[in-house]
């Protein structure tokens, strides 16, 4: 085909290689040197069938995009070819590199192409430096010039001053006057930067003040008991979690990872261990059925009194289980939150979390620049709408002056002309054209004069108009920030309202509940009789209760006793089995140095040999 012939010859082009004629006895071939030089640019390579099967063939949708490339970066591929010609290392088998000259000739194959690539790195470097330096001298020119430049302003300065008297003087006063300014300069700038640190240490106050208020106010209600009850809570949750939680876990956890381990240091199973894992497996469920089944039928044939606590205990379990979930996931939360917050008070120490009274400013004074933004969008569309009708009336001017005929369509005179008019022509002449000048003066005057009195009128009105829209954008804003407060009042009031409507009907349930009561007690005390009334039954249940609560405060004390007493008992056990043990390191040691140690009733002899 003739496409192949063509990529042949732009890939011969980037490679400096002379022009290579496909005659078509070689066209089989030259889809191998076209893949060669490909692979040389290494960018456009790909090793698919397809693509090689494509190329053969001389398909269209594979020589068009390579042509392409092609001719888009030849500049880069002349360079990748240059480098291609030295730097793609001759194939050579590994059996033929056994021959030692051969071994050796490549060794030094190899340190050349080593040495080529550090000579162009050094001539790249060299290039980049060579274009830095015409960078470099393109600036000292422009150095030069500049400094020309000041010469000549300097020697003109210099002039300047010959001529003014005690010049050394005003020199002496601007050189004065320059320290001055650097020294205002100075000082403004330290200002500033006392003045910045002290606007962080306010907010840097105004933020502890705000923690501290927030630690005050989280604080206010609670009370040493609620702090240990929380506490105890919280313990008693780790040590579930702890105790039985984590447990469970890393056993399920073992004995997954020890049949994940079994399963991959076992050899790969046949299809017939396969089988007769499957036929077990579907035995052990027939029996685990069965078995089940069994004991449903015995658990209904019999009467199962702990059934219902057996139930109830497994929900508490669950109920337990999911309990504990949840207080890890928000934990993890918590912490992730932490974490968080921590992170970004350290990568900007100045920023700090809004409270909830921040934001709620921060949106009042949202408002109220929105109500300045928007009424400074409305002057600035006045503006333009101006500005579109001076621009009006300057096109109107332009069109008039070209309307007004020039200086040219006027009768000019030379001086040859002027030369033989009378002077009494001349003079009659001037004198008509300064009575124009007068008569047009004249009718000008009371114009100017009412376009003065217009525009006074108009710088008036301008300045009320002014006035009165800077109020009325400063009432807009009082009113709006005035109007969000109360919406946020009036939001408040209304979630206090909502609040007294269920606390209301709370207390009207509890009045409903207290005089359902009390019409029991007036139906009792009518219908007295034999049975018991139900004040009676309260008064009973009352006291037992009582009674119960003193023996277990009693009990509680008891125990407490007793704890305390078996804890000194433990701590002087622990202290007898040290001493015992340092005396069993004593003797011990006695032993190592040779000594014989005799013991009698309250007496110890060790006899040295």
């Amino acid at each position: 085909p003739p496409a192949r012939p063509i990529v042949g010859w732009i890939l011969t082009v980037p490679t400096y290689y002379k022009t290579v004629a496909f005659p078509s006895s070689t066209w089989d071939e030259a889809p191998t040197a076209i893949l060669r030089d490909l692979w040389w640019f290494s960018q456009y390579y790909t090793s698919e069938v397809g693509f090689r099967q494509g190329l053969v063939q001389g398909e269209k949708a594979v020589i068009h995009p390579i042509l392409e490339w092609l001719l888009r970066s030849t500049d880069d591929l002349k360079k990748r070819a240059y480098l291609a010609r030295f730097l793609v290392k001759v194939e050579i088998p590994v059996e033929m590199l056994g021959d030692p000259e051969i071994g050796t000739a490549y060794e030094q194959y190899e340190q050349l192409i080593d040495e080529f690539k550090t000579t162009h790195k050094e001539l790249a470097a060299l290039q980049a430096r060579g274009m830095s330096a015409q960078e470099l001298r393109t600036d000292i020119d422009a150095m030069e010039n500049e400094k020309q430049i000041v010469n000549k302003k300097i020697e003109r300065a210099s002039r300047k001053l010959e001529v003014v008297e005690n010049k050394e003087s005003y020199l002496e006063a601007a050189r004065g006057l320059r320290l001055e300014r650097e020294r205002q300069k100075e000082l403004a700038s330290q200002r500033a930067n006392e003045v910045d640190l002290l606007q962080e240490l306010q907010q840097t106050s105004a933020r502890l003040t705000q923690q501290l208020s927030e630690l005050r106010a989280a604080s206010k209600g609670t009370t040493p008991e609620g702090l240990v009850r929380s506490l105890e809570e919280e313990v008693k949750m780790n040590e579930y979690i702890a105790t039985e939680k984590l447990p469970k876990e890393i056993e399920a956890k073992r004995k997954e990872v020890e049949i994940l381990s079994r399963v991959a240091n076992a050899p790969p199973p046949s299809q017939e261990t396969l089988d007769h894992l499957r036929r077990q497996i579907e035995r052990v469920s027939q029996e685990v059925s069965e078995l089940a089944q069994r004991g449903l039928a015995a658990k209904e044939g019999a009467e199962d009194n702990l059934a219902p606590y057996r139930q109830q205990a497994q929900i508490m379990a669950r109920r337990k289980e999911e309990m504990a979930d949840e207080f890890a996931q928000v934990k993890a939360r918590l912490d992730a939150m932490h974490q968080e917050l921590q992170a970004r008070e350290g990568s900007n120490t100045s920023e700090r979390p809004l409270s909830e009274k921040e934001y709620k400013e921060y949106l009042s004074k949202l408002k109220v620049r929105s109500t300045l933004y928007k009424a400074k969008k409305a002057q600035i569309s006045a503006l333009v709408a101006e500005a579109g009708v001076l621009a009006r009336t300057i096109d109107v001017l332009n069109q008039y002056q070209e309307a007004i005929p020039s200086v040219d369509t006027f009768e000019v005179l030379t001086d040859s002309d002027l030369d033989t008019i009378p002077k009494d022509e001349m003079m009659q002449r001037i004198n008509i054209i300064n009575n124009q000048i007068t008569a047009h003066k004249a009718s000008m005057t009371p114009k100017l004069q009412e376009l003065r009195a217009c525009r006074e009128k108009y710088n008036e009105v301008l300045e009320e108009y002014t006035d009165r829209k800077r109020t009325y954008d400063s009432k807009a804003a009082t009113l709006e920030a005035s109007i969000a407060k109360l919406e946020q009042e009036v939001k408040e009031m209304m979630k206090e309202e909502e609040a007294n409507q269920s606390q209301t009907a709370i207390y009207e349930a509890k009045t409903d509940i207290i005089k359902t009561i009390l019409s029991r007690a007036e139906e009792e005390a009518k219908n007295t009789g034999d049975k018991p009334s139900f004040k009676t039954l309260l008064e009973a249940k009352i006291s037992e209760s009582e009674k119960l609560n003193g023996l277990l405060r009693q009990e509680q004390q008891e125990v407490r006793v007793e704890t305390e007493r078996k804890t000194l008992q433990r701590s002087l056990w622990i202290n007898l089995e040290a001493l015992l043990k340092c005396k069993e390191q004593c003797i011990e040691s006695e032993k190592q140095n040779a000594g014989i140690l005799k013991r009698a009733k309250g007496t110890e002899t060790l006899v040295l040999q």
